[in-house]
């Protein structure tokens, strides 16, 4: 498909811009580590009958570990990464490094999804990774969440049938404005994501830089938006995604009493935890990235 990405500098009729994909504030944003895994398990015996048909079964020695990663002691860290992508698209050789850092080709993203299918890797939702890092819900093993920002109609058109195919489910963090227009989702289409199983998370009406305005108006970005989203689809909205990636303490405070249990940044990284859910990091992937690049960035792979 031709790329059209330059297009969405232009401003919206509604006095809004959409850019490319959510570029990091110029204002500093709390620092991000990745950390070496540490994933726990749950052992259960295996039992084996006797020699003697009669005989009741009794437990071995050997264990194996079952599906689940238990949850992290409070206070503690779970490996569960988040991946991100914006556009999955070709571009043109003359592409510029602002494109480049946030479109992934549909021959990689096909890869790199095959690959997770391949090694085990389960999708959750955000409302499992909070029930996992707040209430201790034991998650599948190898969780993973796939996260798009913007709702870009490639990700409906390209991603969806790619997710599809491997048996993935993604979380798609929509800001509600330009929903039915050029270049983005419609409704139905979301819709359509829904039915199928995906995750549908918010990221504000407009995608405007949060910092900067009125706290009334930034308050009716983040909890308009989880609004309209719940009423259109109906089913609860309970993770938020930062414009441009930028908050502070009072962000923050806007999107607990706006009702979210969670928010993403686009701090690097997949350790989480409890007490911080709302600045949760995820995994830039990038046009230029080899598939060995997207390996080494998960979990054990370091």
């Amino acid at each position: 498909m031709s790329y059209r990405l330059h297009k969405m500098k232009l401003a919206w009729m509604w006095g809004i811009v959409a850019l490319v994909g959510c570029a990091p504030a110029a204002l500093p944003t709390p620092p991000a580590t990745s950390a070496p895994q540490i994933v726990h398990v749950v052992a259960t015996p295996i039992a084996l009958p006797s020699a003697t048909p009669s005989a009741t079964l009794q437990p071995t020695a050997t264990h194996v570990p079952t599906p689940f990663v238990t949850a992290p002691a409070p206070g503690g860290e779970a490996n569960v990464p988040i991946l991100m992508y914006h556009h999955i698209a070709d571009l043109p050789i003359d592409a510029t490094p602002l494109q480049l850092e946030w479109t992934v080709t549909p021959k990689n993203f096909d890869a790199q999804m095959q690959w997770l299918a391949r090694n085990g890797f389960r999708t959750i939702s955000m409302a499992q990774l909070v029930a996992h890092l707040k209430h201790r819900q034991p998650l599948p093993a190898k969780p993973i969440i796939i996260s798009f920002d913007d709702g870009w109609q490639e990700q409906y058109s390209t991603a969806f049938p790619i997710l599809t195919k491997y048996g993935l489910s993604g979380t798609f963090f929509v800001y509600t404005r330009p929903l039915d227009h050029t270049e983005f989702m419609t409704w139905t289409q979301v819709q359509e994501l829904v039915a199928a199983g995906m995750d549908i998370q918010s990221h504000s009406i407009t995608h405007p830089h949060l910092r900067t305005l009125a706290p009334d108006v930034a308050y009716k970005e983040i909890a308009e938006s989880k609004a309209t989203l719940e009423k259109r689809l109906g089913k609860p909205v309970v993770a938020f995604c930062y414009p441009f990636g930028e908050y502070n303490n009072a962000i923050i405070e806007m999107v607990k009493r706006a009702g979210y249990d969670s928010a993403v940044t686009l701090a690097s990284g997949y350790r989480q935890r409890a007490d911080e859910s709302y600045t949760l990091r995820r995994i830039r992937v990038s046009y230029r990235d080899s598939l060995e690049d997207f390996i080494g960035r998960l979990p054990g792979n370091q």
